[in-house]
C-alpha cells in the first residue's frame, strides 16, 4: 500500500515469531529506512537517495496531516546518509540482540561499492506497510 503525501511514518517494527519489536529510530532514520524499503530493487548512492527524497511528494510533505506545531519534516542531505546508515545498523543490531537473533545488520542494510569512489545502499528485508488512524493508535 502506498502512503499518501502528508501521512507520517510513526514507527518501524522488527517482526519476529509474530511479535513486534519497535526499532529505536529518530524521524530522519524512519524516513530513510522507508525510502530504502520502497527502493530496494537496486542500490542507490547518497546523492540518489537525497535527490529521490527531495523529489518524492511523500517525503516533502511528510507528516503535514498531523498538524503539529514543530512539524514532522526532515531533509536528508547526501553527506548525512552514510552516518544515518550506521545508525540504522546500530538500531537493527540492538533489536536483533533483544530478540536473540544472530544476524549481521550489514547484511540487511547492504553497502555495495561501485568501480568508482561511490557506495550504493540497499535494504534486503521483507517489508510491509500498515496504515492506521489516530483513533487506533
Amino acid at each position: 500500500m502506498v502512503c499518501a503525501p502528508g501521512e507520517e511514518i510513526a514507527i518501524v517494527y522488527l517482526v519476529y515469531r509474530s511479535k513486534f519489536y519497535p526499532l529505536r529510530l529518530s524521524l530522519a532514520l524512519r524516513m530513510l529506512i522507508d525510502y530504502l524499503a520502497k527502493h530496494s530493487h537496486f542500490p542507490q548512492s547518497a546523492s540518489q537517495i537525497e535527490a529521490g527524497m527531495r523529489a518524492d511528494p511523500f517525503y516533502v510533505k511528510h507528516g503535514t496531516n498531523a498538524m503539529l506545531p514543530t512539524g514532522l519534516k526532515r531533509r536528508i542531505s547526501r553527506s548525512a546518509v552514510k552516518e544515518y546508515v550506521k545508525r540504522l545498523r546500530l538500531a537493527l543490531e540492538l533489536a536483533f540482540r533483544d530478540v536473540g537473533l544472530n544476524l549481521d545488520p550489514r547484511q540487511v542494510i547492504v553497502s555495495e561499492p561501485t568501480v568508482m569512489n561511490e557506495v550504493g545502499y540497499r535494504l534486503k528485508a521483507s517489508v510491509e506497510w500498515f496504515h492506521c488512524s489516530t483513533q487506533t493508535i
